[in-house]
C-alpha cells in the first residue's frame, strides 16, 4: 500500500486528468472515481491510525521515563508565566494610573 498522506494527494487527489479502471473520469475533488478516491480515504486513515498509535505510544514511555521532571520543569514554566503576568499587569496598571495623573494635570491647568 502506498502512503498518499500529504496535503491535497493525502485523499487520494491529483490535479492530473485521467481514467481509472471502472471507466469514469477524474472529479473535481480529485479522484478518478468513487472506488479508487474511497480506496485512497481508507489507506490514509490507516497511515493516519498507525502513526496515532505510534506517538500514543512513545508518549506514554516518554512520560514514564521523563515525567516527573517535565512535571518540575511545567510547574517552573507556570510560576515564571505567573509572574510575568502579574508584572504585565503592573505595567499595564502603572501606564493607566499615569494617564489619569497627566490628565488631572491638565484639567487643573484650565481651571
Amino acid at each position: 500500500m502506498e502512503n498518499k498522506c500529504s496535503s491535497h494527494e493525502e485523499c487520494g487527489g491529483s490535479a492530473e486528468k485521467k481514467s481509472c479502471e471502472h471507466g469514469e473520469h477524474e472529479t473535481k475533488t480529485g479522484s478518478c472515481c468513487l472506488v479508487q478516491h474511497s480506496v485512497d480515504m481508507w489507506t490514509c486513515a490507516g497511515h493516519r491510525a498507525w502513526k496515532e498509535v505510534h506517538v500514543d505510544i512513545l508518549k506514554a514511555k516518554i512520560l514514564k521515563a521523563w515525567g516527573p521532571q517535565m512535571e518540575k520543569t511545567a510547574d517552573a514554566v507556570i510560576e515564571a508565566m505567573g509572574i510575568e503576568w502579574k508584572a504585565m499587569l503592573a505595567q499595564g496598571k502603572a501606564k493607566a494610573d499615569l494617564k489619569q495623573n497627566i490628565s488631572s494635570i491638565f484639567m487643573e491647568s484650565k481651571r
